[in-house]
């Protein structure tokens, strides 16, 4: 679908903008609230050997698979695949500067909800990225890709139970936050995905760029998005304390960001796009970047460790 979902809600007038704005809020709120980030995952993996959280993250994927079968929608990129010359490069990029950053897109969102304001830096490093691209044109120039899901909804459902059964199975010893994260996802998931098809131009990755494609109803999801992370950490902590950036940790972030929208440019997309809507069409592309950027930051992770933590 393309922009005349947006045109249909805007018709709507303020509702239809307010509806997407709800999206939004629950979006960022679940993000905050099930703590989930590429990062926090692979090192639980490499260090700990636990994999709930990267079974979790599949979970949204086949969430996504679901909404869209029950709206009867086709997931679509905006822009196509970039060709291998392109995408293996940028997935590598991508790796490097979540690694960077200390946290993917989605994890970035929650760690500005918990007060970390230099998080903020994050988007303001690919904001830089996409406004080039806003300047000059997409730098593949590829066509839209659309495609139909390769499995139906009572598959995906049983993918959902398997995954979640695992998940329980590999977590119920060490983890007590199992209904959290399968909540969690689910918001995740359900809510992206609408977003997805009613606001195309819309993704975590890019948020800040939204406000200047989708002016009104970019600006609605994105400061409602940080929102809900932010009101997701005070209902969590029963308090809010701003964490004030470090000149290190301004740089260190706004680098991330500026890698991270790089490779998001050149694949295209950032790990949410290849999840939920790259997954759910069956598109190599997105299992390909997916499992580069994840084996760049496990390299990196074994080798130089991380700091990140999950927060709930």
């Amino acid at each position: 679908m393309d922009g005349s979902g947006l045109a249909a809600l805007a018709a709507d007038g303020w509702v239809g903008i307010a509806l997407l704005a709800l999206l939004g809020f629950v979006l960022g709120f679940a993000l905050n609230h099930g703590s989930i980030c590429t990062v926090i995952a692979t090192r639980e993996l490499i260090a700990e050997k636990r994999p709930a959280r990267f079974i979790a993250l599949l979970e949204c994927a086949v969430w996504a698979g679901l909404v869209y079968a029950a709206l009867g929608v086709s997931p679509t990129m905006q822009q196509g695949w970039s060709p291998l010359a392109w995408l293996v490069p940028a997935a590598i990029l991508f790796g490097i500067g979540i690694y960077v950053n200390g946290s993917c897109v989605f994890g970035s969102v929650g760690h500005f909800g918990n007060g970390e304001i230099d998080f903020g830096f994050t988007f303001l490093g690919i904001a830089a990225v996409v406004s080039f691209e806003t300047l000059f044109g997409p730098v593949s120039g590829q066509p839209p890709a659309s495609g139909s899901l390769k499995l139906g909804p009572v598959i995906l459902a049983i993918i959902l139970l398997a995954l979640l059964s695992v998940r329980f199975g590999v977590s119920r010893r060490a983890e007590s936050n199992y209904p959290r994260l399968m909540l969690a996802m689910a918001a995740i998931g359900i809510a992206f995905t609408i977003l997805a098809i009613y606001a195309p131009r819309f993704s975590i990755t890019k948020s800040l760029g939204s406000i200047v494609s989708i002016p009104i109803a970019g600006t609605a999801i994105s400061v409602s998005m940080f929102g809900g992370s932010l009101v997701s950490a005070r209902f969590r902590m029963r308090r809010f304390e701003l964490k004030w950036p470090t000149l290190r940790g301004i740089a260190r972030r706004t680098l991330g960001g500026v890698l991270m929208g790089l490779g998001a440019l050149l694949i295209p997309g950032g790990n949410d796009t290849l999840l939920m809507i790259g997954f759910p069409m069956g598109a190599w592309q997105a299992a390909l970047a997916y499992l580069l950027l994840v084996a760049v930051l496990a390299t990196l992770i074994a080798r130089f460790g991380s700091l990140t933590r999950a927060w709930s």
